[in-house]
């Protein structure tokens, strides 16, 4: 574990904020994840979000980072001093912008789906290099556990925008009070940064996707009521569609 006040004197107020998405104390560790890719504008960016394959060629993200739904990249080394570092070409792949599908409403309705076009070095599919997770058929009881995996910041430079993941509890999903029309809020304990959104949630016992992650809300302080968010597949009838359509569109070009 890290404790992390030491960042309450030496950081700015706009990366704290970012704090409040850490449910007590920074538990993330570093992972190498074939099937979650960190997605950017373009190669020079230095941080974008997080894209996970769902299929060969399908994907899921966050409305939210559309901007950076452009070139994907898997098998990310860790990133130094100057900032991240980029893997081999053959693990760098491009979306295709006339596929994606998105909404960008808040928690509950923060979604993105997108096919990605094979690597142009290899010319496979990505899913057919790195694997892909399948899609869960029905939302796990409330106190299951769920795993995310992504490209959050950190404050140690080798990890900083670098895959890490993390388990947590999922606390609910469904409509909220303040979110009484988004039917499709997941409630959820998994530590995440900036960077992280679009990161899968992933039911730990059957390694199974259940939604995305979209927005902070845990407290480094006072995390005991507090909570992170995302959008279920299950539970949100447009991101469901656009999933299925993605998929089915795949079968139909074998």
């Amino acid at each position: 574990m890290k404790t992390l006040f030491i960042l309450l004197f030496v950081l700015p107020i706009t990366t704290l904020a970012n704090n409040k998405s850490i449910c007590g104390f920074d538990d993330r560790v570093p992972s190498k994840n074939p099937k979650v890719a960190r997605a950017l504008k373009s190669l020079t960016s230095r941080h974008g979000c997080t894209v996970t394959m769902i299929s060969n060629s399908c994907a899921i993200s966050v409305g939210h980072c559309k901007k950076d739904l452009k070139i994907i990249e898997f098998n990310t080394p860790e990133s130094t001093k100057e900032g991240i570092q980029h893997p081999s070409p053959m693990d760098i792949y491009y979306v295709n912008q006339e596929s994606l599908v998105y909404k960008n409403n808040g928690p509950g309705d923060d979604w993105a789906v997108m096919k990605v076009e094979n690597n142009e070095f290899t010319n496979y599919a990505p899913g057919e290099v790195q694997g892909y997770y399948e899609i869960a058929n029905e939302m796990p009881e409330a106190g299951a556990f769920v795993k995310i995996t992504g490209y959050g910041y950190d404050d140690e430079f080798e990890k900083n925008f670098a895959q890490q993941t993390n388990i947590g509890e999922l606390k609910s999903y469904g409509a909220q009070e303040r979110y009484r029309n988004l039917p499709g809020l997941i409630s959820h304990k998994v530590d995440t940064m900036g960077g992280n959104s679009g990161s899968s949630i992933v039911e730990a016992k059957n390694n199974q996707v259940i939604g995305v992650h979209s927005h902070g809300g845990c407290n480094m302080t006072h995390y005991s009521n507090t909570m992170n968010k995302g959008t279920s597949i299950i539970l949100n009838k447009e991101f469901n569609k656009a999933v299925k359509e993605c998929l089915d569109s795949e079968k139909e070009e074998d």
